[in-house]
């Protein structure tokens, strides 16, 4: 599994958040699951900014490969801080700073220059604007289960399943279905409001702050 396709995924989880609008409709079904999404999409937009916790588990039963990692989000408007993987992603709102602490190594890039290959969640809207069917497929006392399909058969997953709770219609997982099996799963652990909303350089590296470490700018 590359990584860039891996943290690709990790985004899929957050923007979700904001998918209202964007699938295509599939009659009732469709209705169903954009009113599920529209509610998990109000309560993070009712906060000035958000710290997501999650886990994330990398399987293909093929290949025998399960990898399973911690991590943490925070989003604060078009900004954001990824910490997954050994790996601190920043985006300042103009470029990403790929900051890995253990090889004392950050990376900036133009977000612009490759968007293919950038984590910026801004630039993958573009992700969903390519089209997807959504349907909503069960329904029980705890757990409300939805499904989108892309209507772009080139994407490297078949689908995306979303599982939110049907109590408070919090997202609770969700699931990259791999067309070679490689799948990726997101459950979220918590979604809430910092206690301190976060400064607008806290999404940016601070070389200041890291003398010590390799940079190289790719911009």
């Amino acid at each position: 599994m590359k990584n860039k396709n891996i943290l690709k995924t990790l985004f899929l989880v957050f923007l979700t958040f904001t998918l209202i609008g964007q699938s295509e409709a599939q009659g009732g079904s469709s209705n169903k699951a954009n009113e599920l999404l529209a509610k998990a999409s109000n309560k993070i937009k009712s906060m000035p900014a958000v710290e997501i916790n999650f886990s994330l588990v990398m399987e293909n039963e093929s290949q025998n490969i399960k990898e399973s990692y911690n991590g943490k989000a925070y989003m604060k408007k078009n900004l954001y801080r990824l910490e997954v993987m050994d790996v601190i992603n920043y985006f300042d709102g103009k470029f990403i700073y790929s900051y890995m602490p253990d090889m004392q190594e950050v990376t900036i890039k133009n977000p612009t220059e490759n968007q293919s290959e950038m984590l910026n969640p801004i630039q993958l809207f573009d992700v969903y604007k390519v089209g997807f069917t959504s349907k909503f497929i069960k329904h029980t006392t705890k757990v409300d289960y939805i499904e989108l399909t892309p209507t772009d058969d080139t994407k490297n997953f078949t689908k995306i399943g979303i599982w939110l709770d049907a109590v408070n219609n919090s997202i609770i997982k969700v699931t990259s279905f791999g067309k070679e099996g490689d799948n990726v799963t997101i459950t979220i652990n918590s979604v809430k409001q910092p206690k301190t909303i976060p400064l607008d350089s806290f999404f940016k590296f601070d070389s200041s702050c890291h003398s010590n470490v390799e940079v190289v700018d790719e911009r």
